[in-house]
């Protein structure tokens, strides 16, 4: 009976991690290529996603316990850390393992990201894609209660789920798919966008790097490097960059085609050799001009003013 309690235990908090991680890579991923940035905010879906991650690997270690705790199971401790060498399901715990300690090692390097350094840290992280794949042959080798086909073909078709969201996320599809789109409307669209990155705002997460590596571009010692303009090709991926940056630091603008100058004042008239008055030239329709002489009519008024001031000032002297 215990044996039994145990197994129950063990095999609800399994799937309940698996569950788990399932939906965190999903949300993961969907504020990677902000699909729901319109709706929902980045730092909302980016801390829902920790919370799945954190809970799953919780709930997979547990699940690891629970196997040792078994009074007749077939999980010795040393299965527990080597993976591929339990005698009577050495494939499917050592999947089960070599899963729970790449999650850790991605769990891990969180803190230490900047430590490590973008690059790094991205290729820790992708690691957990393949974690999960092995996470889900864990599943249905050792799971013995996923018997049932429409219990299998759903886990199978969760899986494929990940996989496809994954790979529609690298920067290969995202090259294929700028190649794809209209090149015509972002060739007209490029020439007037330009790329603004407000450095104070700047957190150096390395999303738009993946949307845009062509115009962004993380270095070595954390800095952000990017183009100041938008070619033709990436006008696309550099408003998802846009819209996936969690600390929206990045701002597109538009160079002015048309400029209209400030109204300074009446225009001078321009007096050739000849001594004879010639109109000044036409103003923007829409901003109000003087009458001809005007301006040398406020200039004989101003010089008027100006003397008879001085003349009091004389007065009061005498």
């Amino acid at each position: 009976m215990f044996s039994q309690t145990v197994h129950a235990v063990a095999a609800t908090v399994g799937f309940t991690s698996w569950l788990l991680l399932w939906g965190a890579l999903v949300l993961g991923l969907v504020v990677r290529n902000g699909w729901a940035s319109t709706r929902l905010r980045h730092s909302t879906l980016e801390a829902a996603h920790m919370t799945l991650a954190l809970l799953g690997l919780t709930l997979g270690v547990v699940h690891g316990g629970a196997q040792l705790a078994a009074p007749n199971g077939i999980v010795r401790l040393v299965d527990e850390v080597v993976p591929f060498v339990n005698p009577t399901d050495p494939v499917g715990v050592g999947a089960g393992v070599l899963s729970l300690e790449l999650f850790l090692a991605g769990a891990l390097s969180v803190p230490i990201r900047k430590r490590l350094g973008q690059s790094r840290w991205r290729a820790v992280h992708t690691l957990t894609y393949a974690a999960f794949i092995l996470l889900t042959a864990h599943v249905l080798i050792s799971g013995s209660d996923v018997g049932p086909a429409w219990l299998w073909m759903s886990i199978v078709a969760a899986a494929a789920v990940v996989v496809l969201l994954w790979l529609a996320s690298t920067r290969v599809v995202g090259r294929v798919r700028a190649r794809m789109g209209r090149r015509t409307t972002a060739r007209d669209r490029a020439q007037t966008l330009m790329i603004d990155v407000d450095a104070t705002r700047c957190q150096r997460f390395g999303f738009c790097e993946h949307e845009a590596p062509d115009v962004f571009r993380l270095q070595g010692d954390g800095r952000l490097a990017y183009r100041t303009y938008v070619p033709s090709e990436s006008v696309e991926p550099v408003i998802r960059a846009v819209g996936v940056c969690p600390a929206r630091a990045i701002a597109l603008r538009r160079l002015p085609t048309t400029v209209v100058t400030a109204d300074t004042g009446p225009m001078p008239q321009i007096t050739p050799a000849g001594g004879v008055p010639q109109p000044a030239p036409p103003r923007t329709a829409g901003i109000p001009t003087l009458p001809v002489g005007a301006g040398a009519s406020s200039r004989s008024a101003g010089r008027s003013s100006r003397t008879q001031t001085r003349a009091e000032r004389r007065g009061r002297g005498r």
